[in-house]
């Protein structure tokens, strides 16, 4: 049963408005704070608008942060969320993130996808603001797939949007990203013919965000950016410099860029590191150049940049073979290809869930959803736990005989979790059984946000929860049990109680031969258990 909101002042709405503002003044935990405050309430009082609204402000919160995997599951929750909501301009923001954190994991084709219907939900004909991100992040997620003519075309497009909006929006950002583009194209083609081509199309381009920067037009469209800003600037003028032989310049600019950083590990600190090692290279110290691009992957690995992790690979296999160690290039080209494959599948899983957001059934989808809530909302109800929203009992157990019933082949394979929550009956008698409520809520979305559309999460019983995970060999299910446990243990409790710390145990067992539901849930509850008992108990 919906819980009514209190009346009064402190609305979602605006408590999502300072957490814009604190990401302009650069405050991006005092955001986050705000944005897991309204998300704990809307899971209390069933808003399911500001969860979403809640969402899409996490995910940008955390893609500044460098935090991608996070990021690429909470958007495409937001974006599910609005599409359903019918809200075509918070999904359409929702899906910028989700386009941008992809890419940079290195996931190309779902960031091409995600920008498309990010675009298309934009309003062309009259563009407003969100038109030039979204062309913005389109060009970038078809520069990173290597194609770099669609790239600048659609960065031409978003400064079309950019002068056509009312009133009209800064061109600096998408030209900013073009530089980008040019000296992408510029290393690739530096990779297959083995010589630097013309650079002056990017100094061009770099002059012009110069001009627009002295003229104050620098500026990014969405909140929170402007530092990386700086440092994406001053990084690109220095590759600029050194592809021109300035390497004077080039160094007072680099200088610039470092410490335009801030203190935390970004996905700028590995860019910056690309550019000191192109420095190292272009002056001849190849052993500086090497140590340079190895931490650059490395700092890219650290934040999950799965793109400039490939693109350290590819700039050692460079630097070796100008050393004549043929071996190690052979080494890093191997290493480049298990990352890029790894990458493709890790995108194949999650691109499943964008392809029911096609827009041209949209609309009939919505019609017939509409029918079956009206003609199924007894059968809904029975099926349904009040509390949380999730699958009930009965329907998880019928669910998990078909699904045994069906698993006879390799790729059915199925997995199920038995999911704890630690210490539960402490939280009631601590802080009483209203927060006990809101605890549970908040899990339930939690685990619902981290499991696959394929997946069914229900509440078991009480403080029990269980998962089922379709076409999921053991080790799939562990890494999303993994990223659950985070979830739980990482969430701001202290916005639904001071104090409050939670986390869960979870049990897991693959399907085999023979099983029941009742065997594989005996088994999951005893795992469940065991590794309750494997935890220190204070």
């Amino acid at each position: 049963m919906r819980t009514e909101r209190p009346n009064g002042t402190d609305t979602p709405e605006t408590r999502l408005a300072c957490a814009d503002q604190a990401l302009a003044d650069g405050n991006v935990e005092s955001a986050r704070r705000l944005a897991q405050s309204v998300f704990v309430d809307a899971i209390t009082y069933e808003d399911r608008s500001s969860e979403a609204h809640a969402l899409a402000c996490l995910a940008h919160c955390d893609r500044i942060d460098s935090r991608l995997r996070r990021a690429n599951e909470t958007s495409r929750m937001a974006a599910k969320l609005f599409e359903q909501l019918g809200d075509a301009q918070g999904e359409a923001k929702a899906l910028l993130t989700l386009a941008h954190v992809s890419m940079l994991l290195g996931r190309n084709e779902e960031a091409v996808e995600a920008a498309l219907l990010s675009v298309r939900l934009c309003n062309l004909k009259a563009p407003q603001a969100l038109a030039v991100p979204a062309f913005n992040s389109l060009g970038l997620a078809y520069s990173w797939s290597g194609d770099h003519e669609r790239a600048y075309q659609s960065l031409d497009a978003a400064v079309d949007a950019a002068r056509r909006c009312e009133p009209p929006v800064s061109i600096y950002q998408p030209r900013l990203n073009q530089v980008w583009v040019e000296a992408s194209r510029l290393v690739d083609e530096r990779y297959y013919s083995g010589t630097m081509k013309d650079v002056r199309r990017m100094a061009d381009l770099m002059e012009e965000c110069l001009s627009l920067e002295r003229a104050g037009q620098g500026v990014s469209v969405m909140p929170g950016l402007e530092s990386m800003r700086r440092t994406i600037s001053f990084a690109s003028q220095s590759l600029v410099h050194i592809w021109c032989g300035d390497l004077s310049a080039a160094r007072s600019v680099l200088k610039s860029a470092s410490h335009s950083l801030s203190g935390q590990l970004t996905w700028l600190s590995p860019f910056v590191r690309w550019c000191a090692a192109e420095l190292a290279w272009t002056e001849g110290h190849l052993a500086l150049a090497i140590a340079e691009l190895k931490e650059m992957k490395n700092m890219a690995l650290a934040v999950d940049h799965g793109q400039l992790a490939c693109r350290a690979h590819l700039l050692l296999v460079q630097v070796y073979q100008q050393q004549g160690e043929n071996e190690a290039a052979f080494d890093e080209h191997r290493a480049l290809r298990l990352r890029e494959r790894r990458a493709i599948a890790e995108g194949l899983s999650s691109r499943e869930s964008l392809v029911s957001w096609r827009l041209g059934v949209r609309q009939s989808e919505r019609h017939l959803q509409q029918a079956l809530v009206e003609s199924k909302q007894f059968e809904r109800w029975s099926l349904e736990d009040a509390l949380t929203g999730l699958a009930n009992r009965r329907h998880f157990e019928k669910n998990l005989e078909k699904a045994i019933q069906a698993a006879v082949a390799p790729d059915r394979a199925l997995s199920v979790a038995m999911v704890d929550v630690d210490k539960f009956k402490s939280v009631n008698d601590r802080f009483g059984h209203g927060v006990g409520d809101r605890v549970l809520k908040t899990i339930a979305a939690l685990v619902s946000a981290h499991v696959r559309d394929k997946d069914l999460p229900a509440r078991w019983a009480g403080d029990e929860f269980v998962v089922l995970f379709s076409e999921a060999p053991r080790d799939v299910a562990e890494d999303i049990c993994a990223r659950i446990r985070l979830a739980v243990s990482g969430f701001e409790w202290e916005a639904v109680a001071p104090g409050l710390r939670m986390s869960v145990t979870i049990g897991l067992s693959e399907v085999g031969p023979g099983d029941t539901a009742e065997s594989v849930l005996n088994r999951s509850d005893k795992a469940m258990y065991g590794a309750k008992s494997e935890v220190p108990q204070p």
